[in-house]
Order: C-alpha cells, then structure tokens, then sequence
C-alpha cells in the first residue's frame, strides 16, 4: 500500500481480495446485503460508526488497512447472518488484533462469533485539569494500600513534569 493509504474504490478491491483470500463467502444468506460494500455503502459504513472515518488528504478520502479489516469483519458478521446495529455493538472498540482474530474464525455458523471475543474495555476518564486526565476501567475500585497507590500517582506526575521542563 501506498503510503497516503487507498483511495475509496481501492479500498473496495482490496476488501473483496481479503475476503476471497480468507474463503469467507461474502454473500448472505437472504441476498439482501451486497457481497463486497461499494463506494456508497462504505461511507454509509463510516457515518454510522461502523468503520473508522478516513483521513482526508487534499480533499480526498484516504482509507488504511484497518478500514479493510473493518470492512471485511462487517461482511464476516453478515455472512453469519447478523444485523448491523449488532455487528455495530460486537465491533465497537475493537482492535486490529482482536479484528483479525474475528476473520480468522470458521464461517458457516460452525463457531458463533459474539461468544469468541471478550467484551470490549469500558474506560471512566476523569479529568484533573486541562491536558491532564486520568483513564480507569469502568469497574476499577481502588483495593488494597491506597497511600502506595497515591505514591504511584506522583510519580507518574513526576514523570510528566520532568517531560515538560525538558521541552521548555
């Protein structure tokens, strides 16, 4: 791929390559959905969250490879028969990773894929000051030693403001 990323009809021709290359039949199983997205579908795709918006690049949109796993998990889910607004909760927050993994399972319903990934991690942020905020899993409560907890914090304080006195 070059560099600035693929083009939108490029980024059509690769996910329809990805899915021929991975033996995932991308026709459903009502016919109602088309088997690779066209250029249209692949906007619509990114309006409703379901693929990252591309980067623009002189006033044309530039697709990655993350797109194409985007894409290509999106008709991955479809061939299993299911809806967009739950393949939009299944690949909310997903990773590269746990996206490739998702391509990589058997098709033709042998394994369900909502139970082979892990849910995704639900972040609380918690904003100290302008530029500074902490990030916790929503379900993190502070067990334990909370003063050796508090030491950590200033380190990691520390740390940032030794970064900044070192750039001005």
């Amino acid at each position: 791929m070059t560099p600035p990323g693929l083009s939108l009809d490029a980024v059509v021709d690769e996910v329809q390559r990805t899915l021929q290359r991975l033996g995932i039949d991308d026709r459903s199983p009502d016919g109602r959905v088309a088997p690779v997205p066209d250029a249209r579908t692949v906007r619509y795709y990114a309006t409703l969250g379901l693929v990252d918006r591309p980067r623009i690049l002189d006033r044309e949109a530039r697709y990655g490879p993350r797109h194409v796993l985007q894409l290509a998990a999106i008709k991955r889910l479809q061939v299993e028969g299911a809806r967009l607004a739950d393949i939009q909760r299944r690949l909310y927050g997903r990773s590269d990773a746990e996206l490739r993994a998702l391509l990589a399972l058997p098709t033709a319903g042998a394994t369900d894929p909502r139970t082979m990934l892990a849910p995704p991690t639900v972040w609380r942020e918690v904003p100290i000051v302008p530029g500074l905020k902490i990030l916790a899993e929503a379900d993190w409560a502070a067990d334990g030693n909370v003063d050796d907890l508090i030491e950590r914090v200033r380190a990691a304080f520390d740390v940032l403001s030794a970064r900044r006195h070192q750039k001005g």
